[in-house]
């Protein structure tokens, strides 16, 4: 695992070697300054929980707001090869818009290795096709480690009809950010099939170690750049939700589309939120599955349909109810369940679930 400081040349070399994979993208602030240098590499020294937030100056924020509208589509610099186009073609997206779901937040890389698996997409669901419904149209695999993006499983994945990537740094690996890891997302980011930024965020649970001024300077750079190169954000938080709406306010546009993955949280805590950004979609698991998370489905019940997505978070959230002689681990084909969970607390048609349901995850991610 890595997460040792990085020297000084080997940071150089860093900032010099990531201008070619940014070469295809008009910048509104300096994206590789001496700057953010000297300030990620303090923050790979000096971890203590004690440590200062690192804050982009007001000039150069500015200039990103006032010039965000004006940036240029991103080129991909190299061929991908072999991958399927970006969206669907327009007979089947009509369909799939009638008929089908995306998983929109999975981890296949995690479900693989949990699985011992190896081989395509094609051939895990046809292993496990007896848990893949007809209405399964594809998933969004998030890769959210960037250590692992020179492993190469995500230029496989992408290159199958069905499979979509998001890229980012989680907070639970804040701790180990590094120029060369933030070179390798950007570069995954110019993937035709990249869909959004992410996941990225605030965890002040038990379960991250990463100090939480580390976590703010990783989340607002990140921030900074998803809305420079114009990606939906796709957001994870535990009990930091005050700090992250503060943070969002302070960075990304009112109008943003984001994504508020694994939605675990009250109305309350949502609806600040939804109500300032417009674009916001919240992603529900199956742990709605389950009559203990009350206060889930009273935010499914109190939530509009057209601002619902649905996710399995595989390999986790396993659907209640389903044997696992099907398979051990939450897969994209599983997010069914939830589906029929939004449906009945709504009290509406699975038709018209799944059809409302398809059309969010349209307008939110183009796919």
């Amino acid at each position: 695992m890595g997460g040792g400081s990085s020297s000084s040349s080997n940071t150089s070399q860093a900032g010099k070697s990531s201008q070619s994979f940014l070469s295809g993208y008009t910048f509104n602030f300096p994206v590789y300054s001496p700057t953010w240098s000297r300030e990620l590499k303090s923050s790979e020294e000096d971890q203590s929980p004690n440590s200062h937030s690192f804050h982009f100056s007001r000039s150069s924020e500015a200039r990103m707001k006032e010039r965000r509208h004006h940036l240029q589509e991103e080129t991909p610099s190299r061929s991908w090869g072999g991958h399927a186009s970006h969206s669907l073609p327009r007979s089947h997206w009509k369909k799939s818009l009638q008929e089908g779901f995306i998983d929109t937040h999975c981890h296949l890389d995690m479900l693989y290795s949990r699985l011992s698996f190896t081989g395509t997409f094609n051939k895990f669901r046809e292993v496990y096709s007896s848990s893949f419904p007809k209405e399964f149209h594809g998933c969004i695999s998030d890769f959210c480690d960037p250590r692992t993006l020179k492993d190469g499983i995500w230029v496989e994945l992408l290159k199958e009809d069905l499979v979509w990537g998001a890229f980012g740094c989680h907070p639970h690996f804040a701790r180990y950010y590094r120029m060369s890891y933030e070179a390798d997302i950007v570069q995954a980011l110019r993937h035709p099939k990249a869909v959004a930024y992410g996941e990225i965020g605030l965890d002040y649970s038990h379960k991250c170690s990463t100090p939480v001024p580390q976590q703010h300077k990783i989340f607002e750079r990140q921030l900074q750049l998803a809305v420079t190169l114009n990606k939906p954000v796709l957001i994870h938080c535990r009990e930091a939700e005050k700090d992250l709406m503060g943070i969002l306010k302070k960075i990304v546009p009112s109008d943003y589309k984001i994504h508020w993955h694994c939605f675990i949280g009250s109305y309350a805590v949502i609806e600040p939120l939804l109500d300032y950004f417009p674009n916001m979609s919240v992603g529900f698991t199956a742990v709605l599955t389950y009559p203990s998370a009350w206060e889930v489905h009273d935010a499914v019940r109190k939530i509009p349909l057209e601002r619902i997505v649905v996710e399995t978070d595989a390999p986790y959230f396993f659907p209640r109810g389903v044997p696992k002689s099907l398979c051990p681990f939450a897969h994209p084909g599983l997010a069914l369940h939830t589906v029929r969970e939004i449906a009945r607390i709504k009290g509406q048609p699975l038709s018209h679930t799944l059809a409302t349901l398809r059309e969010n995850t349209s307008r939110l991610y183009n796919i």
